[in-house]
């Protein structure tokens, strides 16, 4: 896993430990071999825990079928876990009631950069839509933070003015 945080000022408060954004505590998701011995199980993620704070960003990375698409899928309530709590803001989420409360909060972003990202959207304009949709950042801010994630990304500011079929995979 990957973690990154975005550069914003933490906010003015008591001074005591924020609760964390996304908290995962021991994710486990097993799913029943079909046609085998009865009680065999593929044990598609198996024990992840980790807490994610405001303003961080997450990416999952490993080999073809370690288990991320189906941690994502877990944690949006897609597929319910075996075992292991989710909590969200403090609240521990039914798997049923987990994917309306974190479709605006949360999103898996696949490689494949045409499943995942619109072709008529530039780069940048493709980055800042979720700031100007949940009200993170407007005007020279928002600008200052595309810039700041292509960078981190590896990339150049200029990117931003690029539609994504003009990217290699890797980028």
């Amino acid at each position: 896993m990957t973690r990154s945080t975005l550069s914003r000022p933490a906010p003015a408060g008591s001074g005591a430990t924020p609760v964390p954004l996304l908290e995962v505590r021991d994710l486990k998701v097993h799913f029943p071999l079909r046609g085998g011995r009865r009680g065999h199980v593929v044990r598609a993620v198996d024990g992840v825990s980790f807490d994610l704070a405001v303003g961080e960003t997450l990416g999952l990375v490993g080999e073809s079928g370690c288990g991320k698409t189906t941690v994502g899928r877990a944690l949006l309530g897609l597929v319910s876990p075996t075992a292991g709590r989710v909590r969200y803001r403090g609240e521990t989420l039914p798997p049923r009631r987990r994917a309306p409360a974190l479709r605006r909060a949360m999103q898996i972003v696949f490689q494949d950069p045409t499943a995942s990202l619109n072709p008529r959207m530039r780069v940048g304009q493709i980055l800042a839509e979720p700031m100007l949709v949940h009200r993170i950042a407007r005007g020279a801010e928002l600008t200052a933070l595309v810039d700041d994630l292509l960078v981190r990304c590896g990339l150049w500011t200029g990117a931003a003015d690029r539609y994504p079929h003009a990217f290699s995979g890797g980028q």
